[in-house]
């Protein structure tokens, strides 16, 4: 059975494969600024690396998976030809495959062989999958490692013989068997799931918040039907989830310190750092502050978006059946409301939730159609007898057409289109720099930081600025902090004739003198309102890219237009 499952993975891979293919747009300034940025500086000696790096709020793991990359197309002299932008994406591809993978185990180990392949087809078709998981972001890598975890998990529910043989035989269970508390309760599989959880916490410490909370529930779960007694029981339980968590943190800990001291070149602790800036000095609320129930009315429906009804209806049929453990439910649960503690809060923060949405919204599709008309796994039908259960609400077909509706179109539309201008002028950028005539010999952005991509899309060592936008480091100057962005914002013209006049600032302002560069890159709307002002300074309209339909933001409405210097 090992050729089925590695032919489902490589099925998987080649659907994700053909995903990243699709990407053309910018979405998430941490795609590139907090993946691509550093590890473009780490192998190439230039590039970006923002206020976090410098103060050193983030761990170099991730940006370092790029980086071997970057590293292997340097060393074939293959880092100026089209792979510079393409070969991070084969890597996103099979962490996306991984989340698909290991989704579909976990499942599978919970709820059977037909929950799973509904559930794998909802990830795969997931709006959320197909537009952000399949980006070089850090929380893309977390979901992939806390997925693994997941299958490896020992959830009440799932027996000692069940873990064998969804895990490591590959013999499925009946979706109609009722799968209790397992008597031995044994925890097998704790430290491989523990070492998967711990490089998740390598990756984005704060998804240490999620594995405290599963231990918490695995050591004061119900005691099976035993001699002991609940208190001895609970501390032996205690006692050997301590020790295996203490044994792969031994492992842990000293290599998260020994990358970050090769990413630094000296002994940081990233950790005490992320959680000194935005906890004990509050400064997250800088970025935004949200609604206390944000994670519930905003993160969980931009997750599933029209899979949400299915989620739910599947929380609550595995509630009413008792055949199919809520725990991941509850989890999840906990864990929003712990990452509702803090201010600042973004949906991308509990993609970890994920496998746990899909497998719900599997068990849900199952109760309502059956199950799939073709298997995606091929092999799952010679585990489970016919079904025998009467007629469905729903027809399995109806649910295929609903999920393919509601899903690829968004997804076609965001990666390929939503924000695409910010990623094709770095195209004509790159193109106008290599050129003999190096028409591009240095580049401002006049556009609200982080924009655009940056050295790791242009890969050529020219100067390039743009509008600062750091936060403040203490609470006492959040008032008072200055920053170019929102004063070119607010006075776009006054702005402009003074960063590049000859003249001395006025007295009070902190706006930075810069030399006039060979092309300014800004925003339609804000280029319609110091047309004049970049006329009178030497620059005319070179070229002009479509961005989006609509932005959320006002400030990023319109197309990406270029300015040239005219030469005189």
């Amino acid at each position: 059975m090992r050729f089925v499952q590695t032919h489902l993975f490589l099925t998987l891979l080649a659907l994700r494969l053909a995903n990243v293919c699709l990407v053309q747009t910018f979405t998430h300034p941490d795609e590139t600024w907090q993946s691509l940025e550093v590890a473009h500086h780490v192998v190439f000696g230039y590039g970006f690396l923002t206020w976090e790096w410098r103060h050193a709020l983030r761990g170099y793991a991730h940006p370092l998976l790029f980086a071997a990359v970057y590293k292997l197309l340097a060393i074939l002299r293959l880092d100026d030809t089209f792979l510079l932008l393409a070969a991070p994406y084969v890597l996103v591809a099979l962490i996306a495959a991984s989340v698909d993978y290991s989704t579909f185990h976990f499942a599978r180990r919970l709820a059977g062989a037909r929950v799973a392949d509904w559930t794998i087809l909802c990830s795969v078709l997931s709006l959320s999958m197909g537009t952000d998981i399949v980006r070089p972001l850090v929380n893309s890598a977390e979901t992939a490692l806390t997925a693994a975890a997941f299958a490896l998990w020992p959830w009440n529910g799932c027996s000692s013989s069940s873990r064998k043989s969804a895990v490591l035989s590959d013999r499925m269970q009946s979706p109609k068997s009722p799968v209790r508390a397992y008597a031995n309760d044994d925890l097998k599989t704790l430290p491989a799931a523990l070492s998967f959880a711990a490089l998740a916490c390598i990756v984005r410490p704060t998804s240490g918040i999620v594995w405290l909370a599963a231990c918490a529930f695995l050591i004061f779960r119900r005691r099976p039907s035993t001699n002991q007694g609940m208190v001895l029981w609970t501390v032996q339980r205690a006692l050997r989830v301590v020790k295996a968590a203490m044994a792969v943190g031994a492992i842990a800990l000293p290599t998260m310190l020994a990358i970050d001291r090769f990413g630094y070149r000296q002994w940081v602790f990233p950790p005490y750092q992320f959680y000194r800036f935005n906890v004990q000095q509050g400064l997250a609320t800088w970025f935004g502050e949200s609604h206390v129930l944000y994670h519930f009315y905003a993160s969980i429906p931009v997750l599933f978006t029209s899979m949400l009804p299915f989620v739910l209806h599947g929380i609550y049929v595995a509630y009413k059946g008792r055949s199919v453990s809520t725990e991941p439910a509850l989890l999840a649960a906990v864990v929003l409301v712990l990452f509702s503690l803090v201010s600042h809060m973004e949906y991308r923060f509990v993609y970890p939730l994920l496998p746990i949405g899909f497998m719900y919204a599997g068990i849900s599709i199952d109760a309502l159609s059956g199950h799939l008309p073709k298997s995606l796994t091929m092999d799952s039908a010679k585990h489970e007898k016919k079904s025998t259960r009467k007629s469905k609400w729903l027809s399995a077909r109806a649910v295929l057409i609903y999920l393919f509706v509601t899903n690829i179109p968004g997804i076609l539309y965001v990666d390929l289109v939503h924000q695409r201008g910010v990623v094709d002028v770095f195209k004509y950028l790159r193109r106008n720099a290599s050129d003999s005539e190096r028409s591009v010999n240095d580049i401002g952005f006049l556009m609200p930081c982080h924009s655009t991509p940056f050295y790791s899309h242009l890969h050529r060592d020219i100067p390039m600025w743009f509008l600062s936008c750091e936060p403040p480091l203490e609470k006492s100057t959040m008032d008072s902090h200055y920053w170019e962005a929102n004063d070119f914002e607010q006075n776009p013209k006054d702005f402009v004739r003074d960063i590049f006049s000859n003249n001395h600032h006025p007295e009070g302002t902190e706006r930075t003198k810069r030399e006039r560069p060979s092309h300014l890159v800004l925003y339609g709307h804000m280029a319609d309102r110091i047309r004049s002002e970049l006329n009178d300074l030497g620059y005319t309209e070179a070229a002009r890219f479509f961005n989006t339909h609509f932005s959320p933001d006002s400030r990023r409405s319109g197309d990406v237009v270029v300015f040239r210097k005219q030469i005189t």
